[in-house]
């Protein structure tokens, strides 16, 4: 007969004890440590005989679910696998079950399940979004339990979980990190075993992060970040991860009242017409399998104090200082006795090795006040040496910049020259050619 060895587990973060303890050693919450019964022979496990697959290229490809949305089948890796598990999260108003509704457009059988919004708020923005789906279905439910048992009864294609967060097991507390991580365990397994994907949403912290244990990120296949910028009414998606396919991609929609519509990448979010002047460069940045053009401005002053400040947004304040110290020793620029302010347009984090010809050619042309051509990009690596090296995928950014219509390009490396693009291995030659 099988032995039963009696332990304790923590309902707040799952550590396991031997003995009850009124706090639990890992987290330091008070009686949080449930008594659970597990069974120690090995004869006591159930043996359940699996057969292998055999992985046969043609036989096994794999046949993605479009969401009729471009941007957001591109961020996906060429839309949705079928029993994948997605996560997206995002902060309160961002867009996140709005999105999934946009999903909804599509013609598939849909289950969605909210713990946050009732039956009437949820008709309400299919309403406001004029979503004629007669297979969307709706349950108003956050007990573990009874959400199995509805996926499981149900025939959808795909199902909406809305959200994580608020999803609790009749055995634990809601909200809590074990609670979590048994609900994701659980959504997996019907993931897989049905071949039925499922769309999370989660919440974010305060730091920006998914809330609930790192084990949530970690089990998903697919984890999505919502992000809003100050002062814009666009939402950037960002994959973080993807098991089926490139990771750091990005997607750009709008907020309107009409919902979510996507914004090609390719363009960015600013003007061509806008960009140039003193201090103002056109950049083409690497995002996933794209290309996106910001704008890098930089506005160099005299100081009134001992040292120059640094401001920064949306960019590293190191890559300031370093861009001001290879300009001071290789073009004899007084950057030190200067305020430098720099920012990125377009609404996105400057994230490129290759932005640092664009960085420097901005605080060059702000600081001797000389005005850089309207619809001019650079692109390079500069090293503390001087010399200018080639950005990497030099040949998709060149393949984008000139679907857009950009006159001027300065690239590092060496390459063939004409009129149009100039190709620079020196910072001096660089400058004197650009300025």
């Amino acid at each position: 007969m099988a032995k039963v060895k009696v332990v304790y587990k923590c309902t707040e973060c799952g550590e396991i004890s031997l003995k009850w303890l009124g706090q639990c050693s890992y987290c330091k919450a008070w009686n949080s440590l449930v008594k659970q019964e597990e069974n120690s022979t090995k004869a006591a496990q159930a043996t359940t005989k699996v057969d292998a697959v055999r992985l046969d290229l043609k036989e096994n490809e794999t046949k993605r679910v479009s969401t009729k949305i471009s941007e957001l089948d591109i961020v996906l890796g060429g839309g949705i696998v079928p029993g994948s598990l997605i996560l997206l999260g995002g902060e309160p108003g961002a867009g996140k079950s709005t999105l999934l509704l946009e999903i909804a457009r599509n013609d598939l059988k849909i289950l969605y399940i909210s713990g946050e919004e009732s039956k009437e708020q949820v008709f309400e923005r299919v309403r406001r979004l004029k979503i004629d789906n007669k297979n969307l279905k709706f349950v108003n439910e956050n007990n573990l339990e009874q959400i199995v048992t509805h996926i499981e009864q149900d025939d959808s294609d795909i199902v909406f979980i809305d959200s994580i967060q608020t999803v609790y097991s009749s055995s634990g507390s809601l909200g809590s990190i074990s609670q979590v991580r048994e609900a994701t365990g659980e959504f997996l397994r019907l993931a897989k075993g049905k071949s039925k994907p499922i769309l999370m949403t989660g919440h974010i912290t305060k730091d920006g992060q998914i809330a609930g244990p790192k084990h949530l990120e970690h089990s998903v296949d697919v984890v999505l970040y919502f992000e809003i910028y100050t002062n814009l009414d666009y939402r950037f998606i960002r994959s973080v991860k993807n098991r089926f396919g490139t990771s750091g991609e990005v997607a750009i929609f709008e907020m309107t009242s009409n919902g979510l519509l996507p914004v090609p990448s390719h363009l960015g979010l600013i003007s061509l017409e806008d960009t140039g002047g003193v201090g103002s460069v056109l950049f083409p940045q690497v995002e996933g399998s794209r290309v996106m053009p910001i704008e890098i401005q930089v506005l160099v002053t005299p100081t009134g104090f001992a040292n120059g400040r640094r401001i920064a947004q949306n960019i590293e304040s190191s890559r300031l200082h370093l861009a001001a110290a290879i300009l001071e020793k290789f073009a004899g620029m007084k950057l030190s006795q200067c305020d430098i302010y720099a920012k990125i347009a377009g609404g996105t984090y400057l994230s490129d090795a290759g932005a640092d010809l664009a960085l420097v050619l901005a605080m060059a042309s702000s600081y001797v006040n000389k005005t850089i051509a309207l619809k001019t990009v650079a692109a390079g690596e500069v090293s503390l040496t001087g010399s200018i090296r080639s950005p990497i995928q030099l040949e998709k950014r060149i393949k984008t910049i000139e679907s857009i219509g950009i006159e001027k390009a300065y690239w590092g490396g060496r390459g063939e020259n004409s009129k149009a693009v100039l190709f620079f291995s020196n910072l001096a030659d660089f400058l004197a050619a650009a300025l």
